[in-house]
């Protein structure tokens, strides 16, 4: 819906008038065409103020104003919080246990400090994703977010809770405020790598594009599976996806990409084609990669890098070379890798020594989830520093990436001869 809204002038005293209901709209136009249309258990509010006193915007399956004091369940963001030292977002009216389940302190995320100045803030619940999410500026997107919670955790009530909320309305706190109510419709995409994994259906999309990897041995990969499990058990857990344990690795000289696969016939950006006119299949470009790289994987088994933990943080753990010769062999072997394919390597010198485990789907934002990252951190890094130790990696592999996180092996039997997997 992008009707031109009208201010709503709320008195003070926890004053509250019903905006919307969002079976009632039509299909969103103005929003991002992958947002559907507004429903029961999805919907967005765009609100701009110069307010410089708290309101409230909630969602609630409930029609009935004022809710304060009733036991109508409900999803509720509160700007200027305690005085304007927080915007919070958390369940019931008031919280339950009087607390929110997160907020922020973030400047912008709060009230403006000069009725002169306005500010436009963002809320939403896409009960697709379990996502509740509050933001700042018109258009919701990852880094506008300032509260993201996924209600896909042990607190399982709260995702039921929010499945029916179909009204959206407003409050003021104890003095009035005026709201311009600039927008609502349906909740877009605000997770991280879009067109790259699906949130809805929580998997993957197709990618393509070819790396030189260094797998893992299996005492290390029982490591980061470790890793894994506290990341996958703290309260952030359902922010991210993790990575297969048969796919963690050290994606050490990425080669091709879906932006770079005409570096490979020298050909413009825009144009990867065969003789023929055709586009060049991804299958005809791993097989000349591996044509150049033939002799160079036929020292494989003793191509030797041994690595220390660097640092630690929520998806991936850095390495260090365990000394100057160890460095002299990486720069060198990386440097005749791009010789051989006429490639340049596109990981820098930080990432080529990343080895992930998970990636993030959606913002983590919110004091206590950051607080929760920033524990998780502190965790992962211990068990990293008392057990990774040297890890010993060797026979590197041309690594075909069928996701941005799955591969196959493309020279699994190359030294044998000029075989590959075609899998």
């Amino acid at each position: 819906m992008s009707a031109d809204w009208n201010w709503v002038n709320l008195p003070g005293g926890h004053g509250e008038q019903l905006v919307t209901d969002l079976e009632a709209l039509g299909p969103d136009c103005s929003s991002d065409e992958s947002a559907g249309s507004p429903c029961t258990g999805r919907g967005m509010i765009v609100i701009q103020t110069n307010a410089t006193s708290s309101f409230h915007v909630s969602f609630s399956p409930s029609d009935v104003v004022p809710a304060r004091g009733t036991d109508v369940p409900m999803l509720r963001f509160v700007v200027g919080k305690r005085r304007n030292s927080m915007t919070s977002v958390g369940l019931g009216n008031p919280y339950l246990k009087k607390e929110p389940i997160d907020s922020t302190k973030q400047p912008d995320a709060l009230l403006t400090d000069s009725p002169e100045k306005s500010r436009t803030y963002w809320f939403l619940y896409d009960r697709d994703v379990a996502v509740a999410a509050m933001g700042v500026q018109a258009a919701p997107q990852a880094d506008l977010c300032r509260l993201v919670c996924r209600f896909r955790d042990a607190v399982g009530f709260r995702a039921e809770v929010c499945e029916q909320v179909r009204y959206i309305s407003v409050s003021s706190g104890k003095h009035p405020v005026s709201l311009r109510i600039v927008h609502v419709g349906a909740p877009p995409d605000i997770s991280i790598p879009r067109y790259l994994f699906d949130p809805v259906a929580w998997q993957e999309l197709a990618w393509q594009g070819c790396s030189c990897i260094f797998e893992l041995d299996q005492a290390h990969l029982e490591i980061m599976q470790r890793v894994q499990n506290v990341l996958a058990s703290s309260p952030i857990g359902p922010l991210f996806e993790l990575v297969q344990p048969g796919c963690i690795c050290l994606d050490a000289v990425r080669l091709l990409d879906p932006l770079r696969r005409s570096e490979l016939f020298h050909m413009p950006s825009n144009v990867v084609a065969a003789p023929d006119g055709e586009e060049v299949e991804w299958e005809t470009c791993y097989s000349e990669v591996l044509r150049r790289l033939v002799a160079l994987f036929h020292s494989a088994p003793w191509t030797y890098w041994p690595l220390r933990m660097d640092r630690a943080d929520s998806t991936s753990v850095t390495l260090r070379p365990t000394g100057p010769g160890c460095q002299k062999t990486i720069t060198a072997w990386v440097r005749a890798v791009e010789q051989a394919t006429g490639l340049r390597n596109g990981a820098t010198s930080r990432d080529m020594l990343t080895v992930s485990f998970a990636f993030q789907v959606f913002p983590v934002e919110g004091d206590h989830a950051a607080q929760v990252r920033r524990d998780v951190v502190r965790e992962i890094t211990s068990i990293l520093e008392k057990e990774w130790g040297v890890m010993e990696f060797a026979a590197p592999k041309l690594a075909c990436w069928r996701t941005k996180t799955t591969y196959v092996n493309y020279s699994e039997g190359v030294i044998d001869g000029y075989t590959h997997a075609t899998s």
